[in-house]
């Protein structure tokens, strides 16, 4: 865990002092202003941004009051347990089943659970599903998750753009700058951050079984099921949301269900 947030630390700060060099190096002192300037934006982008960014593309409401499922009483109970605050709950109008997680501090983070989610799980399934996001939380990995995730879709995103200028829809920078942001949410998001939360939350279940067996059939109904994401953002979900329809397998983050399964059970399938 603090490996993982020292690296976002450590990629952040180089990344603002290279645009503070380049900015010199090509434009002197109005290159230095311009090269703060951006790495002014590129932290307002990282810090304030790219939470929202995720919450508003899938149409994420909050939940409050009396919920039917009885997630927001888990969500307060396991919280407690973690010695943390509870963090808010989001549901989105998908019917895909799958849940995710967003947060730079595990003091005001937030949970995200599709309807197909909250229709679809038993109230076991659920609580492990829960477990397993606020543990996220808890550890920071959504520090990790959202800076690496902002940086990746930027650098996309920057793809994306250049191409609607070429003629006759070619695709030219995208296939050259996806590996790069590949290689960002790599470089950040390690699968051993998977594995060890997956033991977290079991243990915080007091049983690794309803743990492994919803996240065995969560990998399934992703398949199946495919949920349309935000570019760069899969690995902010508990299974990777795109199933085999993944379209950049670039940008692919999640180790396999059966290396996951093996190290959280100790064997497989279940």
């Amino acid at each position: 865990m603090t490996n993982t947030n020292t690296k976002v630390w450590v990629f952040i700060l180089s990344t603002s002092l290279a645009l503070l060099i380049l900015g010199y190096q090509f434009g002197e002192r109005l290159g230095l202003i311009i090269g703060f300037l951006l790495a002014l934006l590129l932290n307002f982008i990282v810090f304030f941004y790219g939470e929202n960014r995720v919450l508003f593309k899938l149409r994420a409401q909050r939940v409050k009051g009396q919920d039917a499922w009885g997630v927001l009483d888990m969500v307060e109970r396991m919280s407690h347990q973690l010695g943390m605050p509870a963090p808010a709950v989001f549901m989105t109008p998908h019917s895909s089943v799958n849940a995710f997680c967003v947060g730079h501090s595990w003091k005001n983070g937030s949970l995200g659970f599709t309807l197909g989610l909250l229709q679809k799980l038993s109230a076991k399934e659920l609580e492990a599903v829960v477990a397993h996001q606020l543990c996220h939380i808890r550890r920071l990995d959504t520090f990790a998750f959202s800076v690496s995730s902002t940086l990746a879709n930027s650098v996309v995103g920057l793809g994306q753009f250049l191409d609607s200028f070429l003629p006759y829809r070619l695709q030219f920078f995208m296939p050259l700058l996806s590996p790069i942001g590949w290689l960002i949410i790599k470089a950040v998001v390690g699968e051993k951050s998977f594995f060890e939360n997956d033991l977290m939350a079991s243990e915080l279940l007091n049983n690794r079984h309803p743990l492994g067996e919803v996240l065995w059939r969560l990998e399934g109904l992703a398949q199946t099921q495919p949920l349309e994401i935000p570019a760069c953002t899969s690995h902010l979900f508990i299974v990777n949301p795109e199933g085999f329809k993944q379209k950049n397998l670039f940008l692919k983050s999640h180790p396999s269900i059966e290396t996951r399964l093996q190290k959280l059970m100790g064997y497989y399938p279940i």
